[in-house]
């Protein structure tokens, strides 16, 4: 459970020699490849990659330059019981998560709820604020930026704690106490760095919770997941994730022993509103060109505001958004204990690339996608 931008930086590492080449065209490139050549293709791709790094099982949606579509799966959702990745298995999609949170609130933005320049301490109990030492300065803004300072609380020391009893059913309030008193605490005024922090996220949920009445699983349900008909996406938590087609995640212990990532091993109470989700490769596509095309928001300027790369980030992250590169565009990666994704669509060419997979590797990501963007692109 590292940083969900670690494997980015990783992926990014091991496409560095295959991305180069593809800036330039030169006279002699291929035609388009046909919708089924293209599938064998990135089928192909993942079937190889799969078996070279030994994942479990993965799901793949790509999209070419010329609007050609592959949608294909490999290996297996569940181990003990033979049973096979398929385009639909559902999978924890962890810090992706993020971005459907965003879309809420900049929604509550847009229908002038409050503003981004609002403190959060405007909306919560002085309790909250009262945990941090720059907690009465962060704005709305600045956790949606991961530029607030808060501490993230998702690091070792709770990771411990997390395996020592899987089952505890964390409540958001819990992990900001965390957040506050971990051994490790350390904490920045506001807009002076960018530090990528889980505790922003859980900040959002509750701020979203306080000023809607309703929980925040039932927001991004009524505002995104029923208006797109995402079918296969479910907000963890309070949503009850049907258990046919979802897949079981393996996550290697330190004591080299592998535990069976389950909604009964290992609850979702302790992701909430950093990564409480659950979804398939598909949906992803469908949220992420909804996204692209406006359609989650009613003015271009608040979409405009979300693609803001922060220089603070290095122009990596926006608002709930990632930047990888001029040639993948923008989306999120995620990674939680057994399940991995990462999911990049690019407006301009017409590519995406959105991979789902439920066994640690530091190294399929990267070689996955590094191998997809030659043929689309």
């Amino acid at each position: 459970m590292k940083n969900s931008l670690t494997i980015f930086v990783i992926s990014i590492s091991l496409m560095g020699i295959l991305l180069a080449p593809a800036c330039k065209k030169k006279n002699n490139d291929p035609q388009p490849l046909p919708d089924s050549t293209l599938v064998q293709k990135v089928d192909k791709i993942l079937q190889d990659q799969i078996a070279l790094h030994g994942v479990a099982g993965a799901t793949l949606f790509v999209r070419d330059t010329k609007g050609n579509e592959a949608w294909t799966s490999g290996g297996l959702a569940n181990i003990k019981k033979d049973i096979s990745m398929n385009r639909e298995t559902k999978m924890r999609i962890a810090s992706v998560s993020k971005t459907f949170l965003a879309v809420v609130v900049l929604q509550l933005m847009e229908e002038g709820t409050f503003t981004l320049n609002d403190k959060f301490s405007d909306y919560l109990p002085d309790s909250v604020a009262a945990l941090f030492p720059y907690g009465t300065e962060v704005t709305i803004f600045q956790l949606l930026g991961h530029t607030s300072g808060l501490y993230d609380f998702e690091d070792e020391q709770f990771v411990g704690m997390l395996l020592e009893d899987p089952s505890y059913h964390w409540t958001p309030w819990e992990l900001l106490v965390h957040a506050s008193t971990a051994d490790s605490a350390v904490f920045f005024p506001p807009s002076t760095e960018y530090h990528y922090s889980n505790t922003n996220y859980i900040i959002l949920g509750l701020l979203v919770e306080k000023v809607t009445g309703i929980s925040m699983q039932q927001n991004i349900r009524s505002r995104i997941l029923t208006p797109l008909n995402l079918s296969n996406t479910f907000s963890g938590g309070l949503e009850v994730v049907p258990q046919d087609n979802y897949a079981v995640g393996y996550f290697p212990l330190p004591d080299g022993a592998m535990m069976l990532i389950t909604d009964q091993s290992l609850p979702l109470y302790f992701e909430w509103g950093h990564g409480q989700m659950i979804s398939t490769v598909h949906d992803l596509w469908l949220f992420f060109n909804a996204l692209s095309k406006k359609e989650l928001f009613q003015q271009q300027s608040t979409l405009d505001a979300m693609l803001t790369w922060s220089p603070l980030s290095g122009g990596s992250y926006g608002l709930g958004i990632s930047k990888f590169s001029q040639q993948l565009g923008y989306g999120h990666d995620g990674d939680t204990a057994g399940f991995y994704t990462f999911a990049a669509i690019n407006p301009v060419t017409g590519t995406a690339i959105i991979l789902c997979f439920n066994q640690y590797s530091e190294t399929f990501m990267g070689a996955v996608v590094g191998a997809v963007y030659q043929i689309i692109s």
